[in-house]
């Protein structure tokens, strides 16, 4: 019988490397449900009924049974292999909520339970289900490590496991069943003569002229970067805050602006983090930090369930120019430059390479490259059911690691766009200022799109045509404790 097998990719690798006690690598996402249909009469959790349904579901997600296998040195990278002694009540676990069991409560549950380390001997995820919510809402709390999935593969393997759909059956495979030495060690040649093949091939070899270019550009921004508090090693306490936008309201002040969604969210973060360093009496004149962004390669091909296929990019946050407005052209030609300029791959090959050298923990605590780290996940477009609940909202957690100290973390779902905050909790305690400002910015930003659509239809009526201006806007929310 022929065995197939799945290695982790190089950027599996660099986010197990990266790890450690203080940093965990794992992200999650809070998903509050109406609970009516997962609890009794009583308003207790079908907790049993629940983990055997999950425990039938697997068979469609195998990728949740497997832990990593280590082969030796010459056979290659390690090997994603079935758990042989997987059990369903390790990773599926009930607690119950404290009154009053507000949003603030369940994040900062949120936060101890996502504090561990996930047990490497077993897979990587966990579910916590919580009660406790007002109006008999249950929130589901799922920790998935970031070498099994990034935050797009990350939902699909979400829908796939906790969504209403058949399973499937599933062929396991352990580390005994794995092909032999001699077989992966024949498979660890042939990925190193591709990977020769690929370096001298004569336009790759062009574009990593190219990378070297920019490499080159970081690394003397790296020399220049101003020094300011923001950065500093991760330690192990985190802080959440939670801010939410209209979606339809986002799109139509970004393209008001030349920008995207993610330009606006990187905007709102420049002017949270200026607003910061101001309340700590710090410079902020003329001061551009860099920002790492998770970015979708063009790839024609099928998107996976698992493993991490975003790049990376370096965006330019201008924390000196303190219009929201000007600020967000700035933002989004700085990510329209890097799109266009930079491989996505550059500065993984740099975090690939400390890696193996045993280099990357050391190098990412003392780094200024970039100072702080976004991504933006787009989620389900319309209101979906998990565990056979109606979802409610949903909440993205992102990781920190090294000393970027700061992430957000931006993630859509029915309309609304949640940005989520993560901090270092003992290094920026006044994350509420931050917040704030990003409140405060997003109010700006909509009232000058709502008095450009007030011009433009004062325009229509009098037969008068106006050079620019947005297409309609919605009303948009922003809080940090709630909607």
């Amino acid at each position: 019988m022929t065995i197939g097998f799945v290695r982790l990719s190089a950027v599996d690798l660099t986010n197990l490397a990266i790890e450690a006690p203080d940093t965990p690598m794992h992200v999650g996402i809070v998903a509050v449900l109406d609970g009516a249909s997962i609890c009794d009469a009583d308003g207790q959790l079908r907790l049993a009924e629940i983990r055997a349904d999950l425990d039938q579901r697997l068979s469609s997600v195998p990728e949740l049974r497997r832990i990593v296998h280590h082969p030796g040195w010459l056979a290659g990278p390690p090997l994603w292999v079935d758990d042989p002694s997987f059990d369903i009540n390790r990773h599926v676990n009930g607690i119950a909520l404290s009154p009053p069991g507000d949003e603030a409560a369940l994040m900062r549950v949120a936060e101890e339970l996502l504090a561990p380390l996930l047990d490497r001997a077993h897979p990587m995820w966990r579910i916590w289900l919580v009660t406790g919510l007002p109006d008999g809402r249950v929130a589901a709390i799922l920790a998935l490590h970031h070498a099994i999935a990034d935050g797009l593969a990350a939902v699909r393997l979400l829908t796939a496991l906790l969504a209403p759909t058949a399973a499937a059956p599933h062929s396991a495979w352990s580390a005994a069943d794995a092909p032999g030495w001699r077989m992966l060690a024949r498979d660890n040649l042939r990925l190193r003569l591709s990977t020769l093949r690929r370096l001298v091939h004569r336009p790759r070899t062009r574009r990593l002229a190219g990378t070297l270019a920019i490499s080159r550009q970081l690394l003397g921004h790296a020399w220049h970067a101003p020094r300011t508090s923001l950065t500093g090693p991760v330690g192990p306490h985190r802080a959440l805050a939670v801010f939410r936008l209209d979606l339809a309201t986002v799109k139509d002040v970004a393209h008001a602006h030349d920008g995207k969604v993610n330009d606006v969210v990187l905007n709102l973060a420049a002017g949270g983090l200026r607003a910061l360093l101001r309340s700590r009496g710090e410079r902020v004149d003329g001061i551009d930090i860099n920002a790492t962004v998770a970015a979708s390669p063009r790839i024609r091909t099928p998107a996976p369930r698992t493993g991490n296929r975003a790049g990376i990019i370096v965006v330019k946050l201008p924390l000196g120019e303190p219009d929201p407005a000007v600020r967000l052209r700035l933002v989004s030609a700085n990510s329209s430059t890097a799109k266009r300029e930079q491989m996505l791959t550059t500065e993984q090959c740099l975090l690939l390479w400390l890696a193996r050298l045993g280099l990357l923990r050391r190098f990412t605590r003392r780094q200024r490259l970039t100072t702080v780290v976004e991504s933006n996940v787009t989620g389900p477009p319309a209101p979906i059911r998990l565990l056979g609940a109606d979802v409610i909202d949903m909440i993205p957690i992102g990781a920190l690691a090294g000393n970027l100290a700061i992430s957000f973390l931006a993630f859509s779902y029915a309309g609304v766009l949640t940005i989520t905050v993560r901090v270092d909790a003992d290094r920026h305690p006044d994350v509420p200022v931050l917040v704030a400002a990003m409140a405060d910015d997003w109010r700006s930003l909509v009232a000058i799109a709502e008095t450009d659509q007030l011009m433009r239809q004062a325009d229509a009526s009098t037969g008068t045509r106006t050079s620019s201006g947005p297409g309609p806007v919605g009303v948009g929310s922003a809080t940090d404790a709630g909607r």
